[in-house]
C-alpha cells in the first residue's frame, strides 16, 4: 500500500516558475512549499529536485522533469497534461483529482504514490518500477504500461480501456473492481498469469485468446 506524502501543516507559499530554476541551478532543493494556482507551460525543469511541496490548482502542461526528484509531494487538482517525467524519481507523492494526458513516466521509479480519481489516457508509463504504487478510481484509456518493474501494484475502480500490459506481470494484482476493455498482452498472455479477476473478466480475456465457452 502507498504511503501517503510527509507534508508540513503548513508551507512557504511560492513562486515556482521563478524558484525552480534558482534551485536547478544552484543545485538546491525547494523544500516545504506550497504553490497554488500557479501556470507554468513548457518549460524544462529537468533534475529540479522538491521535497514536502503542495501544488494545488496548478496548470504545468507540457513541462519537462526528466531526471526531477519529488519526495513527499502533493499534486492536487492539478494539469500535468504532456509532462515529462521520463527517468525521474517520485517518492511517497500523492496526484489527487489531477489530468496528466499525454504525460510522459517512462523509465521513471515510483515509490509509494498513489494516483486517485485522475485522468491519466494516454499516460506513458513504459519500463517505468512502480513499487507500491496505486491508482484508485481512475480513467486509463490506451495508458502504456508495458515492460514495468511492479511490485505491489494496485488498481482499483479503473477504466482500463486498450492499456499496453505487454511484458509486465499482473501476478497478485486485483482487478475486479476494474472495467478492463481490450487490454493488450503479449501473445501467450503470461502477463495475466496470478492475477486476480472475475468470472466475467476471465471470460472475456479467454475468448480473445480464442477459447470457446460453453454456457
Amino acid at each position: 500500500m502507498a504511503k501517503a506524502p510527509v507534508l508540513p501543516p503548513a508551507g512557504e507559499p511560492g513562486v515556482f516558475l521563478s524558484q525552480a530554476p534558482a534551485a536547478i541551478e544552484e543545485g538546491e532543493w525547494l523544500e516545504g512549499m506550497d504553490f497554488v494556482g500557479q501556470t507554468v507551460t513548457g518549460n524544462d525543469l529537468a533534475g529540479v529536485e522538491l521535497s514536502g511541496c503542495r501544488f494545488v490548482r496548478c496548470r504545468l502542461t507540457g513541462c519537462g522533469f526528466a531526471a526531477a526528484t519529488f519526495r513527499d509531494v502533493l499534486f492536487q487538482d492539478c494539469d500535468l497534461s504532456r509532462c515529462r517525467f521520463t527517468r525521474a524519481s517520485l517518492t511517497r507523492c500523492a496526484f489527487e483529482d489531477c489530468k496528466a494526458l499525454g504525460a510522459d513516466f517512462s523509465g521513471a521509479g515510483l515509490r509509494d504514490v498513489s494516483f486517485s480519481r485522475c485522468r491519466l489516457d494516454l499516460t506513458n508509463c513504459n519500463a517505468a518500477a512502480l513499487r507500491d504504487a496505486a491508482f484508485r478510481d481512475c480513467s486509463m484509456e490506451e495508458t502504456a504500461l508495458s515492460g514495468c518493474r511492479v511490485k505491489g501494484l494496485t488498481l482499483e475502480r479503473c477504466a482500463l480501456t486498450r492499456v499496453n500490459f505487454f511484458q509486465t506481470p499482473l501476478a497478485g494484482v486485483d482487478l475486479t473492481s476494474c472495467t478492463l476493455t481490450e487490454p493488450v498482452f503479449s501473445a501467450s498472455a503470461g502477463e495475466v498469469r496470478g492475477a486476480v479477476m472475475d468470472l466475467f473478466q476471465a471470460a472475456q480475456l479467454a475468448r480473445r485468446f480464442g477459447v470457446i465457452i460453453k454456457e
